[in-house]
């Protein structure tokens, strides 16, 4: 039996699919394996794991490799047309960094980046992310581990076919941690709340 894929129809579909910037900061409603542009069922999942638990499996338009989305994750998605296109790389570390000055604020420790676009907590992974690129505008889309175990990753994803070097071939549960197993009480109302906070203008 195949997985079969569903269109993706999660809450940041209108801002792939849209024009324009915008930030949406949001929680998923259940839990389901968010393949990459180019991943296949067949040799990013174990998928006999997948069908008995029946777990839905969608792509998003963004490379990386797939991921597993639960209601104890945040996902954050960021768009903005340039009138001179930017590097990806450069978008990376803006969104990045805001998204650090806010574990910061919440007293975050021992924080920081590797691989590509990762946030880590020591050499543990709390935040992966992707871009899409479209002509003149970019959307950023990231997925941060606030209290989700991370055994799940194991049960239903294979070990990716590329990884960063500080992942060293550990497995899943050895690789990603959450906030939550670094004894950080974080929702994710503390994490969108201050995300989307925008300064009034001084007057």
């Amino acid at each position: 039996m195949l997985v079969e894929l569903r269109p993706y129809d999660l809450p940041d579909a209108v801002i792939f699919g849209g024009t324009g910037g915008g930030m949406l900061v949001w929680q998923p409603a259940e839990t389901v394996i968010v393949l990459g542009q180019s991943n296949t069922p067949e040799r990013s999942l174990i998928t006999k794991n997948v069908l008995s638990d029946g777990i839905p499996v969608t792509k998003r338009p963004t490379g990386g490799e797939a991921v597993i989305l639960t209601p104890e994750m945040a996902v954050i998605t960021v768009a903005r047309e340039f009138t001179e296109m930017a590097r990806s790389k450069e978008f990376f570390m803006e969104v990045n960094g805001r998204i650090l000055d806010v574990l910061s604020d919440l007293g975050v420790k021992n924080y920081g980046t590797r691989g590509i676009s990762d946030i880590t907590i020591g050499h543990r992974k709390i935040l992966g992310s992707s871009m899409h690129r479209r002509e003149n505008r970019l959307v950023y889309h990231a997925v941060l581990n606030l209290a989700g175990d991370p055994s799940i990753f194991g049960r239903y994803l294979r070990h990716p076919s590329r990884e960063p070097d500080y992942r060293r071939y550990r497995p899943h549960a050895e690789f990603v941690t959450s906030l939550r197993n670094e004894g950080y009480n974080i929702t994710f109302q503390d994490i969108a709340a201050i995300l989307t906070h925008v300064p009034k203008e001084a007057s």
